[in-house]
């Protein structure tokens, strides 16, 4: 098996969006309004994350299962947390988003594997705290989340209906 997590092109935009689009529908059978409305991944906002170097992909045997944004700029929702509080940190901070795994081959570990090689790649670039957020029902993504090492902290709000994520921290040693 050959495994490897590459930043996305131009020429992946299709497969990147079709990964989005059947997590989408799989979090809407499993009741979940994530990525439902107003909140769901847009195509200009992928293809400019493409652009910008923030998308990754998780690559098995030639095939892109996994898609994920990861940007170092400053989120205004992070800066107001509910029922909780960032750990103190130096302020600069990445942000994992957009995190899905294609759903036709999920349940094999693949989330986790993927969120972990991301991780390792933030540490090369000398990244020492990552946020990452999720919807309340999005349980099989908690489960990934927190067996990457990442902390609860709290909720946030983002600016649109059912804005409201559970928040996760973790600090890279």
């Amino acid at each position: 098996m050959n495994i490897q997590v590459r930043n996305g092109t131009p020429d992946d935009f299709q497969e990147v969006m079709q990964i989005i689009h059947k997590a989408r529908n799989s979090l809407i059978e499993s009741g979940s309004p994530q990525w439902s409305d107003e909140d769901s991944p847009k195509e200009d906002e992928i293809k400019r994350e493409i652009e910008k170097g923030n998308n990754y992909l998780l690559i098995i045997d030639e095939l892109i299962i996994g898609t994920a944004i990861i940007t170092d700029e400053e989120e205004q929702p992070y800066s107001t947390i509910n029922y909780g509080e960032w750990d103190a940190s130096e302020g600069k901070y990445a942000t994992i988003h957009k995190f899905a795994i294609d759903p036709a081959i999920g349940g094999k570990g693949y989330g986790k594997l993927f969120l972990n090689l991301l991780l390792f790649g933030c540490k090369e670039k000398g990244i020492s705290e990552i946020r990452i957020d999720t919807y309340p029902k999005n349980r099989a993504m908690q489960r990934v989340i927190l067996s990457a090492g990442f902390v609860f902290k709290g909720i946030i709000h983002l600016p649109f209906p059912n804005g409201e994520r559970y928040a996760y921290q973790l600090f890279l040693e």
